[in-house]
């Protein structure tokens, strides 16, 4: 048997992972998804609200939230 032992093996394949653009996609559609919250007729309490917009800022200052991605990429 060659390579390392079974509990040594890395569970993450080429097929995990994420391309910049899809990661790009969920990103801004994690983004819609909590401006909706914002928006919601029933707005969130206080700190509800508070951890939103927190999540918000958050979401909208990756560097794949543009639609183009990161400059460069």
């Amino acid at each position: 048997m060659s390579g390392p032992p079974e509990s040594e093996r890395s569970d993450w394949t080429d097929q995990d992972l994420l391309t910049r653009h899809e990661a790009g996609e969920r990103i801004r559609a994690e983004i819609a998804e909590t401006e909706a919250l914002l928006d919601a007729a029933d707005p969130p309490r206080a700190d509800e609200r508070a951890a939103l917009e927190r999540r918000l800022a958050a979401l909208r200052a990756h560097p794949f939230a543009a639609p183009s991605g990161p400059s460069g990429a």
